[in-house]
């Protein structure tokens, strides 16, 4: 549970990063063909979806933020962020820089399996077994399916390359 000046930050937070992502990023490096039959199939699609959707969380937050009565002092005390919480905010901001920088050498499989794995450490899984499982077949049942089934590229690395 975060404070009400902490919620407030996050939810302004994700409102930016909302118009950023739809108003900016989108219609700059989107390449959006003139006809497409059905707008699901549309490049700009999902970015779409997940920007609007970004934005409903963020209004959301912050309106949560605006309208929460104030927390009891005794409640309010515990709501800081400790060293362990930051070292692991600094971890996932590590591994998602390594994820970007790896991708185009290892490929889109190998690199989401790792990184994948890597977050059920980072989490505290209750059942790290079943998440490295997850990890490694998820990924590669996505890959059969979209090359495969739907005949989608998907971007392979030059060090390990998948039949």
């Amino acid at each position: 549970m975060l404070s009400r000046r902490a919620e407030l930050f996050v939810g302004l937070g994700v409102i930016g990063m909302a118009a950023i992502l739809l108003w900016l990023l989108i219609p700059g490096y989107i390449t959006i063909p003139r006809r497409v039959p059905i707008p699901a199939l549309s490049p700009a699609f999902w970015p779409n979806v997940i920007g609007w959707t970004m934005l409903l969380c963020g209004v959301l937050l912050t309106a949560r933020a605006v309208t929460a009565p104030p927390p009891p002092d005794s409640i309010a005390d515990d709501l800081r962020f400790t060293r362990p919480e930051l070292l692991r905010v600094g971890a996932l901001a590590v591994v998602l820089v390594t994820a970007y920088i790896a991708l185009p050498i290892v490929g889109m499989v190998w690199t989401c399996m790792i990184v994948y794995f890597l977050m059920v450490l980072m989490t505290g899984a209750k059942r790290p077994i079943w998440g490295t499982v997850i990890a490694i077949l998820l990924p590669l049942v996505l890959f059969y399916f979209f090359t495969k089934v739907a005949g989608v590229a998907i971007p392979q690395g030059r060090i390990v390359r998948l039949p």
